[in-house]
């Protein structure tokens, strides 16, 4: 990223934590929004981790769930694919 945008966010234990905002994806219906981030780790193989997380709206704000069905993983890495070639 040549701007680097930093967010906030609030994880299951209520802490928060500042990461770095890489995208957002859209579903193609736009029926359902997630966020890719990443906190700056790297694995082993120098390789940058990064998270994705379904962004859902409740209460007048926004909020990130972890993603637990496979079709819906299958989906968003679709998405990244078609980010990835295009």
């Amino acid at each position: 990223m040549a701007v680097e945008d930093k967010i906030i966010i609030i994880d299951k234990d209520n802490k928060e934590e500042e990461v770095e905002l890489v995208t957002y994806l859209n579903t193609r219906d736009n029926m359902n929004q997630y966020i890719v981030y990443t906190k700056n780790e790297k694995q082993p193989n120098g390789d940058i981790v990064i998270y994705i997380s379904k962004l859902i709206e409740e209460d007048n704000s926004k909020k990130i769930v972890e993603i637990n069905e496979e079709s819906e993983w299958k989906m968003v890495q679709s998405l990244l694919k078609e980010i990835a070639n295009a």
